[in-house]
């Protein structure tokens, strides 16, 4: 069962993505800010990280790029990344998948296109 890290500071969106994705057969690990989200990567190895822009310490693009480059965190540099966020502008859609991130969804979520887009990224991440 693949393991997911779901990363948000609204506990009722959490719970939400938590049950929906349960239901679907996935575990899932969750954290409300940025910083926990980069020592739960490494403590819990996810699968992949569903991950909010707006965190009260760390932004979501910045734990992106942190994930992506720092040297301490090189075993997850691979790890899909979906961003969930209100932001539906281009600058931040943009400025996400500069950090890093595989695919952008904005709330409310669809979650027949999160769910597939979820598929898609796992499958291409153990083909490799």
């Amino acid at each position: 069962m693949p393991k997911l890290l779901v990363v948000d500071d609204e506990p009722l969106t959490v719970e939400m993505l938590q049950m929906f994705l349960e239901i679907n057969g996935y575990e899932t690990v969750a954290v409300l800010d940025g910083e926990s989200a980069l020592l739960t990567v490494q403590v819990e190895s996810p699968d992949a990280v569903l991950l909010d822009l707006q965190l009260p310490d760390l932004s979501g693009i910045e734990v992106c790029r942190r994930l992506r480059t720092s040297p301490e965190l090189s075993a997850f540099a691979e790890l899909p990344i979906i961003i969930i966020t209100a932001h539906g502008n281009p600058e931040m859609r943009r400025r996400a998948f500069e950090a890093g991130a595989n695919a952008y969804f904005t709330k409310p979520i669809r979650f027949p296109e999160l769910l597939a887009e979820l598929r898609r990224l796992l499958a291409a991440q153990q083909a490799k």
